[in-house]
């Protein structure tokens, strides 16, 4: 066994051959349907992190209907403004469900650093009984 190893290694074209199926391995990998692939790319995050000079403009006034509330133990996220490189934008409000009953959600809120630039500190979900 050994001996055809050693042989097929030092046949002629077989470098060509072993890189061939070594390449035709990979474009398989890479044509992997995005669902088969879903759960790699689920612990990938990405942060894009904005600044600006100015303040963000106050928040827009919205009406909440409570006869629109999906269930009775939905809540109202209130709408934000959010930063895309170079420019605010109105990230509307919406009904969502908390993670645990007992959660509250935290708006999102622009502070101001030490060089003067205005940096969105994201909202989240925080409960009673967690510390944060």
């Amino acid at each position: 066994m050994n001996t055809t190893i050693k042989h097929m290694l030092r046949a002629r074209g077989s470098p060509l051959r072993l890189a061939s199926g070594l390449g035709l391995l990979c474009v398989a990998g890479f044509l992997t349907s995005p669902l088969a692939a879903f759960p790699i790319l689920a612990d990938i995050t990405v942060n894009i992190s904005a600044w600006f000079d100015a303040p963000p403009p106050p928040p827009r006034h919205e009406v909440v209907d409570q006869l629109c509330r999906p269930r009775p133990y939905y809540v109202w996220v209130n709408g934000y403004w959010d930063g895309s490189p170079g420019h605010y934008n109105w990230v509307g409000g919406h009904w969502e469900l908390p993670p645990r009953p007992d959660d509250h959600w935290v708006a999102p809120r622009w502070e101001k650093d030490q060089d003067g630039h205005y940096h969105i500190i994201n909202g989240e979900w925080r409960g009673g009984d967690r510390k944060g």
